[in-house]
């Protein structure tokens, strides 16, 4: 059976938690640890909604889990860095 992508599954739960956020471009690149698989996430997105708070939030992914989740601002642009993991 194929896994849910969780680089879609991210920004779909991004776009419905903070509406009117606008995702400009990202990418995702595979990760791991000794014991854990995933991938690690990086969106550009247009300033919008304050995201302040965002590490404290959960976020529900088929097949995933968002163990690290950050957002800066940089000018008018605010990234979004994100790692999730395999949910066994």
């Amino acid at each position: 059976m194929r896994r849910a992508d969780p680089y879609r599954a991210l920004i779909r739960a991004l776009l419905a938690r903070y509406p009117g956020l606008m995702v400009l471009a990202g990418r995702s690149e595979s990760w791991a640890s000794a014991t854990f698989t995933g991938e690690r996430h990086t969106l550009t997105c247009a300033a919008g909604p304050d995201l302040d708070g965002i590490e404290e939030e959960e976020f529900a992914l088929p097949g995933h889990v968002v163990v690290d989740i950050a957002a800066r601002r940089t000018g008018a642009r605010v990234i979004v860095d994100a790692l999730t993991i395999e949910d066994a």
